[in-house]
């Protein structure tokens, strides 16, 4: 039966890493994101606004230096969802010297206020003052990026926050990284010098892939310090991304936390087992009857008149299918890898059905706790069953 998840409650936020030079004077913000900033109460609605069709509402934006800035959130009333920061906005953003090439990212603190982060055009954060020697200040060191697709397989850090929080701790041409996820699951990817750029490489295309992320998200990184980043993920229109947190569907008596990328509960498919409930960690770890696990073939069964694929056998996970998954590599959890033996790379066999004489050979590998499919096999595979996204 399918069991409930929940998502992880943070402030919603808005990002645009980008600024061009329309943005300077009006902002153009998700409808999504301004229908949780409009303060309804709010007084600046006046009759020309109203007869002009627009609706004004007065917010308050927080600046870098704490100073409160008043601000005109007006939104299309033709329900279209279109939405921009304008009377006020302009002011605020030649007041801290932003131009073209720099990044905003709007967080929600309350009904009618946001706070405000700058990012200058090397996408590091941006510093209106220099703290005093041994000051700690409140914002830890981040960088955005906008995902392009030279991104998908290896990342280049920002040079400017390399030369001012990586030199001292990056010594050597080979060093791990430590990746945490929004879902706050440990990701170990390899950073690599190609001079002058220092990159994420090993590790990293899988771990875009179990986040379905793809070219047009957008990443903000906090350095934690000792080569430990936090990641926060946005939609393309610049709206954080939610992940559910969902349950870890098991057919033998493995514990532990969940290594899979976290789905909707609403589109996982659960096989007819009875679960018992054992500990929450990232998501929801289940335990099913005590028996041996027997490592049975693996089919792949496409549903025509359901929105998902899922892989059959003994041991089973449902995924929702996206474009990077159908044309680049689709990742598989850990705990299914190691349940059926896939261990090392190697190639394995995808049939729709055992009955039929219908096969594709495809390339599997390991990275970190997950492995992948990929390769011309795999996207045969997923043309010639007509796969498409979701």
């Amino acid at each position: 039966m399918p069991l409930s998840a929940g998502s992880l409650r943070r402030r919603p936020k808005f990002a645009a890493p980008l600024l061009s030079p329309a943005c300077l004077h009006r902002l153009s913000v998700p409808g999504e994101f301004a229908a949780r900033l409009d303060d309804d109460d709010a007084a600046g609605v006046g009759e020309e606004e109203e007869e002009s069709g627009r609706r004004a509402a007065a917010v308050l934006v927080v600046g870098p230096l704490g100073k409160v800035w008043r601000v005109e959130l007006r939104r299309s009333p033709a329900g279209d969802g279109e939405a921009w920061l304008g009377g006020g906005w302009s002011e605020l953003a030649a007041a801290h010297g932003l131009g073209e090439g720099w990044g905003v990212v709007l967080r929600l603190e309350r009904r009618g206020v946001a706070s405000l982060r700058v990012f200058d055009p090397g996408f590091c954060l941006a510093r209106f003052c220099t703290p005093h020697a041994g000051m700690r200040t409140k914002d830890r060191p981040r960088f955005i990026k906008l995902l392009q697709q030279e991104d998908l397989e290896k990342m280049k850090i920002p040079e400017k926050f390399v030369q001012q929080q990586l030199t001292e701790t990056y010594t050597n041409n080979h060093q791990n990284a430590i990746i945490v996820c929004p879902l706050g699951k440990f990701w170990r990817v390899e950073l690599q010098r190609e001079q002058p750029d220092v990159l994420l490489r090993d590790g990293w295309a899988p771990f875009l892939a179990a986040h379905d992320l793809s070219e047009g998200n957008i990443l903000l990184v906090r350095y934690e310090g000792n080569m430990v980043f936090t990641v926060e993920v946005f939609l393309q229109n610049g709206c954080l991304k939610e992940y559910k947190t969902a349950a870890l569907y098991l057919t033998d008596g493995t514990e532990g936390p969940s290594n899979a990328p976290q789905q909707s509960a609403a589109k996982v498919g659960v096989s007819p087992v009875k679960w018992k409930r054992t500990r929450r960690i990232e998501g929801t770890c289940l335990e099913g009857p005590n028996r041996k696990s027997r490592a049975s073939p693996i089919s792949v069964k496409v549903e025509q008149h359901k929105k998902h694929v899922s892989i059959v056998s003994q041991n089973s996970f449902t995924k929702e299918m996206t474009a990077y998954s159908i044309h680049s590599l689709l990742s598989v959890r850990g705990t299914f890898c190691s349940q059926i033996g896939l261990l090392e790379a190697c190639a394995i066999t995808l049939k729709i059905s055992m009955k039929k004489k219908g096969s594709w050979r495809v390339a599997f590998k390991t990275a970190n706790t997950y492995g992948y499919i990929n390769g011309p096999g795999w996207r045969k595979f997923c043309l010639e069953n007509e796969v498409k996204e979701g």
